[in-house]
């Protein structure tokens, strides 16, 4: 195929236009002849780089999650207090939990996830237990100094506040928007986020 000659990056071609097949269309109706044509190449290129579909669906997954979390992952950890890091992790959470593509990964592997339970467990590594270890080190790093704690938090009490606040988080929020429900405006979300973070604050 001349377009599969003139491109030079075929993994990237074939999970971009994976990305977009298994989003749109889920993974029953996604069929590797679909994506070969959406990405240019020949079926036989994509099985060069993925063993079959489900290993490829598998690792579209782990890159949409990856890059999801990114901004998660680039807090400025030590010039700001506990209680601005606290605001600003739940509002890049929250902005990331509402993002169009993470509530479409969402719906994906929730709807994959019976068939291939290893799929979930992989996206709960990767997300939501990748958050909790973080912020959780996080609080027991700060609490040290005195930042926001009167005393010292443990780290398996520091992981469960973490928990608790990301839970606090979603709240009904990312419900409302995998059932397509209205939003909340911004600046009622700002605000949710820093009454969050100050129940945490002040129950631990």
């Amino acid at each position: 195929m001349p377009a599969e000659k003139s491109r030079p990056d075929k993994h990237d071609a074939i999970t971009r236009a994976a990305s977009e097949m298994f989003l749109a269309e889920g993974f029953d109706r996604t069929s590797l002849d679909q994506i070969a044509q959406r990405a240019g190449v020949s079926k036989q290129t994509i099985y060069s780089h993925f063993a079959d579909k489900e290993a490829l669906f598998k690792a579209i997954c782990a890159e949409l999650t990856e890059k999801l979390t990114i901004p998660l992952r680039q807090q400025p950890k030590q010039k700001a207090d506990l209680r601005s890091i606290l605001i600003r992790f739940g509002e890049d959470a929250l902005a990331m939990m509402l993002h169009p593509a993470s509530l479409d990964l969402h719906r994906l592997i929730v709807s994959a996830s019976a068939r291939f339970p290893e799929l979930g467990r992989a996206a709960y590594e990767a997300g939501a237990r990748r958050m909790i270890e973080e912020l959780g080190a996080l609080i027991a790093e700060r609490s040290r100094s005195g930042d926001g704690f009167a005393k010292p938090v443990e780290e398996e009490r520091a992981r469960i506040l973490a928990e608790q606040f990301l839970g606090m988080i979603r709240g009904l929020h990312q419900a409302r928007g995998l059932l397509g429900i209205d939003p909340t405006p911004a600046a009622a979300l700002k605000a949710y986020v820093a009454d969050c973070a100050d129940l945490l604050l002040r129950g631990a």
